[in-house]
């Protein structure tokens, strides 16, 4: 299978030849599979977000090159335009960034950019509402009208509505309670499903990015440390501490136990997970009490 995204020898610098000069990304590469579901971690001022933005277009890379599904984005300056609405980016709290009249026109900002006929970009908006779950009543109103979970979806909403071949998320569940965030992550899943467009989200939440990803892409300093399956990024414990990141609960709690002498499984990353292996533990050990 053909990577629908892929990062090649990737380097970017902020304020080059200046006395203010940083390497901000420096010779990152991986590829990301259609469908796939890849989440990114790093410590803050690790290149996260300048790589979200060269993945997008909105940054040229010094050197090195990105590939969306086949064709080298810079390879045309002109038609980076076109690139960003296959490679659809929601920024951190992107409800910041809602400006319209009305929610509709919002969401519908994108596709009507895109050159979409007024019927094709009503389509679009109620699609993208329904992925989210947002209200279709909600529509007509101020986009400032709404609460502060409401504004985030449509803020998502918004990109979505451009049906990209891949969907970029810096940090979608900063800053929302534990309803709103198990809301967000739900959308992220299902969005996945019904369309089979590829996900690269940021996030400092491990628990998060244990229950969603495929694989995790590890940054520090602008570099890439680790690339894998959660199983094998979050099975090196020793690397992500070196960069003041951590395992997900889960797994704390079980190699905590496991410290104590009970036999419990390693390897297991989530909540549910974790909680079914105690329970199996225990029931193992009530029949050998028998």
């Amino acid at each position: 299978m053909t990577p629908i995204l892929s990062a090649q020898n990737l380097h970017f610098v902020y304020g080059e030849k200046t006395p203010y000069e940083k390497h901000a990304v420096t010779d990152i590469s991986f590829s990301v599979m259609p469908g796939e579901i890849v989440g990114i971690i790093g410590h803050t001022g690790s290149g996260k977000s300048t790589l979200m933005q060269l993945l997008n277009g909105l940054l040229k890379p010094h050197s090195g090159t990105v590939i969306v599904d086949g064709q080298n984005i810079w390879q045309d300056p002109k038609a980076i335009r076109q690139y960003r609405f296959q490679v659809g980016l929601v920024f951190q709290y992107p409800e910041y960034q809602l400006f319209d009249e009305t929610v509709e026109k919002d969401i519908g900002f994108g596709p009507k950019n895109m050159g979409l006929s007024e019927e094709e970009i009503r389509k679009r908006v109620l699609r993208a509402a329904e992925m989210v779950e947002f209200p279709p009543h909600l529509l007509p109103k101020s986009p400032f009208d709404l609460s502060g979970g409401e504004k985030r979806r449509a803020a998502i909403a918004g990109v979505i509505a451009m049906e990209p071949k891949v969907l970029i998320l810096d940090e979608p569940t900063a800053g929302l309670d534990p309803k709103g965030r198990q809301t967000i992550l739900d959308m992220i899943r299902a969005y996945n499903q019904k369309t089979g467009a590829a996900v690269l989200f940021v996030s400092h939440n491990m628990e998060d990015v244990a229950a969603l990803s495929q694989r995790v892409l590890v940054l520090s300093r602008g570099k890439e440390v680790l690339f894998g399956t959660p199983k094998e990024v979050f099975s090196q414990p020793d690397v992500l501490q070196q960069m003041s990141l951590d395992v997900p609960i889960a797994t704390r709690i079980l190699d905590a136990l496991s410290q104590k002498g009970y036999a419990l499984q390693k390897g297991i990353y989530t909540i549910p997970d974790a909680a079914k292996e105690i329970v199996r533990f225990m029931k193992e050990g009530d029949r050998h009490a028998q």
